[in-house]
């Protein structure tokens, strides 16, 4: 275990948020920095012989601590690549140092660390943004000249006020200083490129990188200026250490930092002034020594006219930059303006006191107002009084950014009351918008209309005569409003099996059925597209026993001659409370009916806190994916597949796993159907193919094949191919060790999907199908489709120990797959019983927690499972028998 002043670093692991619970931890590691610099210089006080041994001594000592602490915490860093560089940069400078010590004079040894000072540059760019790269190129470049040549001027200017007014040194010394100082000059201009571009959380991370090239540069000064063992080596050692341990303390604040804190990485105050501060800075100091020294060098004069230059440059591509910025802002302003202009619903923000600050001019269809008219009002005088007082409260209430819905009467233009219905966002916190948003729509009829007998059609469903959502709406928002409305429910009634619009014959014999099944004061409507609600009066006992009579008048019927309708239903039911609108109560029903459907037909389900509890987290979950992916949140562990006939391991399946920051480890089976809703799911594919493919390039196994699991919607976007061959030339994998594993209905599409499975099979991957056995398992669909695998689902191995069915089924599959020319995993082995079957009825290739759970990429280069002699398990790789095996191409 490293010990001594620079250990500390090592350890940091809190949060790197400015301000934040890592800031004591940060001056800590920075006191004990100065304090190990503090300690060379009392080497001073022994004897002028051992003292710069022992200084000597103790730099590369700290050498050697400060390399092991930047890989220990590199791994961990925000920028791992980039500190794997700065590992191998301190080391050539270091072993640079140690060999020019040996052989030249003193003045030049600090020469043999050259190289490594030049290797900081590739270790800045590594943890430079790559989006920022592309996009500001040409002002970096500039930046960065302008940074070395203010760095160049800086240290000739101090060097022609002190050592060059003393008579200088000689030639040999002057061009061994200046060659040092130009390497570290690169790093040093770029940690300032770095400081300049990065987000504001990254950025003490370069000030503490500029902090240790500065130190670093000071070392090497002083040992060029150095004659021999004395004072002037014991401070170059001393500012040797300082560097030294300035850059373990930056590794140690380099963490990750979830997607939701990071602010912009560009735009900043600080950006735009560091290269005119730093020109400034350099420039004056050249312009005092005149007086000084009475003289300007040549060499000073050239660098000031490159400081000018790179200037001139720099503020040209910067002000290009700023064109091209207020050209995109003026074209995203005027596509937002005819947006919300184009909208439908109107967009109303209100501030903390609930007054009316923006309107989108979709208010003049909605109220005959125009948008001047409300802004700056309070958000109560704009609706009826007594739908003002709920309103406020609920929207003065703090609130996440989850949307809400609420409802209230506004009075029209031509003195007609409107019902309103608004979807909240509560985005005050959101620094970008820092207000509540309101999205509006009418939810009464869409003009006044003068007979009664017409606004009755208007909130009537034409096809079953019940009233309709807004009836509904309308309903609920009155019931609320009476002191008896703690004592009514709401059912909502889902039917499935409705063909696609309205069949009026279906709907009215439902209507006559459910009218039969409900009590006098129940009050029926048709809330939706196969969907009824009932407001029924009593408690949610009640309720739960008139939905379930609903759910029971539910059968099959009759739609023409020889035809029937396959109906099925089921319901959810929630309670009215006083405390909330409509549209909230609607929302509760349509959970609770989510949720009854999802136990099957014929269930009626209650909305409680669980569910909405359950909702939100899906909801948190659905919105944060995007971000697991941009974080570090996603990673992989990876599942052995083990060959029975060579008793190692033939090939590992790459299984996602997400860490989330609020909920902790997230199930697969939880937040990939929520990714499958959306083209996320593409996006999380590609990034697993690219992860899984360079891992298992990385190990020592040559023939280690990988399992990745493609998702039917990635496979249909038409990018799998494009997708497949990028992941394999960025890793270097050979086409035959990847396997890609689809589901069986994938293979039913038609198009492009088999022809690009084809292609792949082509090109040398192997084809897996997934869970076989579970999906549509047409046996005529295998013959002469890209199929190279098939995974045998767990389910198949469920009391094959005593069941002679399943048994014979197993073997069945092999036989199947054994006949058709393709290899057969069999998923989920637990038991050694089940092994020895399995092994008995002649199967190869087994996967499952008997052999090996889920491991990480470090532990598959030694802990990768085999089958002994005596047929148990075996963990551990004997590098002498490599492993893999490549799963045989059936015959074509």
């Amino acid at each position: 275990m490293t010990t001594g002043p620079l250990a500390a670093p090592a350890r940091a692991a809190s949060a790197s948020r400015p301000g934040g619970p890592a800031a004591p931890a940060l001056r800590r590691h920075l006191l004990l920095a100065v304090l190990a610099a503090l300690l060379m210089l009392c080497a001073g006080l022994l004897p002028a012989g051992p003292s710069v041994t022992v200084a000597v001594a103790a730099n590369f000592l700290a050498v050697a601590v400060v390399l092991a602490l930047l890989v220990r915490s590199g791994r961990r860093s925000a920028h791992s690549a980039g500190w794997r560089w700065y590992a191998v940069s301190v080391a050539l400078s270091a072993a640079g140092a140690l060999v020019a010590g040996a052989w030249m004079p003193w003045g030049q040894t600090a020469l043999g660390s050259v190289p490594g000072h030049v290797l900081v540059v590739v270790a800045v760019w590594r943890m430079l943004d790559r989006t920022s790269l592309r996009a500001a190129r040409a002002r970096m470049a500039t930046m960065f000249v302008l940074f070395v040549v203010a760095d160049l001027l800086t240290v000739h200017t101090l060097y022609h006020l002190s050592i060059g007014r003393s008579g200088g040194l000689p030639l040999d010394q002057t061009v061994a200083l200046f060659g040092l100082l130009f390497s570290i000059a690169l790093g040093t201009g770029l940690s300032l490129v770095f400081i300049a571009v990065c987000a504001a959380h990254q950025r003490r991370v370069g000030w503490l990188l500029f902090a240790s090239q500065v130190a670093t540069a000071q070392a090497g000064a002083l040992s060029s200026i150095a004659t021999g063992p004395g004072p002037v080596q014991l401070l170059a050692c001393a500012a040797s250490v300082l560097g030294l341990a300035l850059l373990a303390v930056a590794c140690a604040a380099d963490r990750p930092v979830p997607c939701a804190d990071r602010r912009p990485a560009d735009g900043s105050t600080l950006g735009a002034l560091l290269p005119h501060a730093t020109a400034m800075a350099g420039g004056s100091l050249l312009l005092l020594s005149v007086p000084v020294t009475g003289t300007l060098t040549i060499f000073g004069t050239t660098l000031g006219v490159l400081g000018l230059g790179a200037l001139f440059a720099h503020q040209a591509v910067s002000w290009r930059t700023q064109q091209h910025l207020t050209q995109d802002l003026q074209r995203s302003e005027a596509h937002f303006r005819t947006l919300v202009r184009g909208s439908t619903d109107t967009v109303v923000l209100l501030d903390d006191r609930l007054t009316v600050t923006w309107v989108s001019p979709a208010i003049t269809d909605l109220l005959g107002v125009e948008p001047q008219a409300v802004v700056g009002r309070p958000i109560a005088d704009t609706v009826h009084p007594d739908d003002a007082a709920g309103l406020v409260s609920a929207m003065a209430a703090p609130g996440d950014e989850a949307v809400r819905t609420r409802s209230a009467r506004v009075r029209h233009r031509d003195g007609s009351w409107r019902l309103l219905q608004a979807q909240v966002r509560d985005l005050r916190s959101d620094p970008d918008v820092g207000a509540l948003v309101l999205y509006c729509r009418d939810v009464t009829a869409t003009a006044p209309l003068p007979v009664a007998t017409d606004l009755a059609f208007s909130t009537t469903d034409p096809a079953t005569g019940l009233p309709n959502r807004s009836a509904l709406t309308q309903r609920l928002t009155a019931v609320l409003r009476t002191p008896s409305a703690a004592g009514t429910s709401l059912v909502v009634l889902g039917v499935d099996g409705l063909p696609d619009g309205d069949d009026a014959a279906a709907l009215r014999a439902l209507t006559t059925r459910f009218s039969r099944a409900l009590r006098g004061d129940d009050w029926l409507a048709r809330s939706g597209a196969g969907e009824f609600a009932v407001v029924v009066g009593g408690s949610i006992a009640d309720a739960e026993t008139v939905a379930a009579r609903l759910v029971a008048a539910v059968e099959p019927l009759a739609s023409g001659p020889g035809a029937t309708l396959r109906l099925t239903a089921a319901a959810g039911v929630t309670v009215l409370s006083a405390d909330v609108d409509a549209g909230e109560v609607l929302r509760w029903g349509d959970l609770a009916l989510r949720s009854a459907r999802a136990a099957g037909p014929g269930q009626v389900r209650r909305h409680s806190d669980a569910l909405r509890i359950t909702q939100d987290r899906q909801e948190t979950l659905r919105a944060d994916l995007a971000d697991a992916l941009c974080g570090d949140q996603l990673h992989l562990v990876y599942q052995p597949v083990v060959d029975l006939a060579l008793r190692r391991t033939a090939s590992v399946e790459a299984l996602l796993r997400w860490r989330h920051p609020v909920y902790g480890p997230v199930s697969p089976a939880e937040f990939i159907p929520l990714a499958e809703e959306s083209s996320l799911i593409t996006d999380i594919g590609r990034w697993v193919l690219t992860h899984a493919t360079a891992a298992v390039a990385a190990l020592p196994h040559p023939d280690l094949g990988v399992a990745v699991n493609v998702s039917a919607r990635h496979v249909r976007s038409g990018a799998l191919v494009d997708d497949v061959l990028a992941a394999l030339d960025a890793s270097g994998l050979p086409a035959s060790r990847l396997v890609l594993e689809i589901t069986e209905s994938v293979l039913l599409d038609d198009g492009h999907v088999v022809a690009d499975l084809q292609l792949l099979r082509r090109l040398g991957v192997r084809i897996a199908v997934d869970d076989f056995g579970t999906g549509w398992s047409s046996l005529a669909y295998l013959v002469g489709l890209p199929i190279d695998v098939l995974k045998m689902d767990r389910q198949f191995l469920a009391d094959v120990e005593t069941d002679p069915q399943r048994r014979a089924l197993c073997a069945s599959v092999l036989h199947l797959g054994s006949s058709l020319g393709l290899a057969v995993v069999v998923e989920g082995v637990e038991t050694q019983a089940e092994l020895q079957l399995l092994r008995d009825m002649g199967h190869r290739f087994i996967q499952g927690f008997l052999l090996a759970r889920p491991m990480d990429v470090v532990a598959l280069e030694t802990q990768l499972p085999g089958i002994g002699a005596d047929g148990t398990p075996t963990t551990g790789t004997d590098p002498a028998h490599p492993v893999g095996a490549r799963f045989p191409r059936p015959p074509r």
